[in-house]
């Protein structure tokens, strides 16, 4: 008989993004839409697979999701999430808890409040039209979460298509005279866009964000972590 595999006692942070508005896709444009849904899952799970803990994977033709050991590349993946993929808006909802089901290598037939949070924020997404990750679960971090994840939304949908190429390499550590020499443009005029689409204020707001996450998420992760496996 084959061993049923342990549920484990692992607090984590469920992620599920779906696409606003999908069904407005005619069939001759969902073909492409898809590869490149796919193409930005596969990207997720190189560029973030030492903060995975399960690994992204589309579970319907218009969502995906995952499981995250640590919540300080968040601020990271939600820029990655809509800059990768601008076929329709992703609605992101992201969930802190535990699994009721054995964690598998995909995050697929996996259950638990984890997974709970993470939906009920993609309801309240679409209910409230709300972009840039909605958190729910993490207790009294809720409203700090979604506070800061709707200003740095906003101001990122403010950037002009040449800024975002800016902000793409200036938060790559990039130097503005770097951008300007790959972009082939002046360094006067990255110093220009980059003040003009208050970069600095960003890059800080987005700073602040991360070291949030470290000090209270990830803490609260290792903890319950080590609290369950003493039970």
């Amino acid at each position: 008989m084959t061993p049923v595999p342990a549920i484990p006692a692992h607090p984590c942070i469920a992620l599920i993004a779906d696409m606003a508005r999908s069904r407005e896709l005619v069939p001759s444009q969902r073909p492409g839409v898809q590869r490149r849904f796919q193409d930005l899952v596969v990207f997720l799970n190189k560029t973030y697979k030492r903060s995975i803990l399960s690994k992204f994977v589309i579970t319907l033709g218009d969502e995906f999701q995952g499981l995250l050991n640590s919540g300080t590349p968040i601020p990271d993946l939600l820029w990655d999430i809509e800059q990768r993929f601008s076929d329709r808006r992703l609605r992101v909802g992201l969930g802190f808890g535990m699994l009721d089901t054995p964690l598998q290598k995909e995050a697929i037939n996996i259950d638990g409040p984890a997974l709970h949070f993470a939906r009920a924020a993609i309801e309240t997404a679409a209910e409230k039209r709300s972009f840039g990750g909605v958190f729910l679960g993490f207790g009294e971090l809720d409203q700090v979460m979604n506070g800061i994840a709707r200003i740095l939304w906003f101001h990122r949908s403010k950037l002009t298509a040449q800024q975002f190429k800016i902000a793409e390499l200036l938060r790559h550590g990039r130097t503005q005279s770097e951008a300007a020499q790959e972009l082939r443009i002046t360094r006067q005029a990255v110093s220009k866009q980059a003040l003009a689409s208050g970069w600095s204020a960003y890059a800080e707001a987005a700073a602040a964000w991360r070291i949030l996450f470290e000090r209270y998420v990830n803490p609260n992760l290792e903890k319950n972590y080590a609290k369950h496996r003493r039970q």
